[in-house]
């Protein structure tokens, strides 16, 4: 398991905010854009920036990896709905919201850890 998965589901996330965003402009109704903002900043630019680290650094476990990739989806899918049906006053979007948020914060820490694991002691 490398960065490879992180980089595909990031264009996925891309294609997605970028439609979605063009059909907000079509229809000159941007109420969701803040759906449209976090699919392309958590789906798109945090996936691509992971899968590029890992892809530079072959030397990190595979398996912590796959790891961080499920914990970021799993955030990721739990927050766009959550804002989406926040925005539109859904009753189950509270807690949903809150539990994407928490997840995507855990999987930021998971690749902080990443990260420095990566990168080794820094030099002075």
């Amino acid at each position: 398991m490398n960065g490879t998965i992180f980089l595909r589901t990031s264009v996925i996330a891309f294609v997605l905010s970028m439609g979605f965003g063009a059909y907000m402009g079509g229809t000159h109704d941007f109420t969701y854009a803040p759906v449209h903002g976090h699919l392309n900043l958590i789906g798109g630019v945090l996936m691509f920036l992971a899968g590029l680290f890992y892809n530079s650094h072959p030397n990190l476990s595979p398996k912590l990896i796959l790891a961080h990739y499920c914990i970021a989806l799993l955030g990721l899918l739990l927050i766009i709905p959550g804002i989406y049906g926040s925005i539109a006053v859904m009753p189950w979007a509270a807690p949903v919201v809150g539990l994407g948020s928490v997840v995507t914060i855990v999987s930021a820490l998971v690749f902080a850890f990443m990260v420095y694991k990566g990168t080794g002691k820094a030099k002075a």
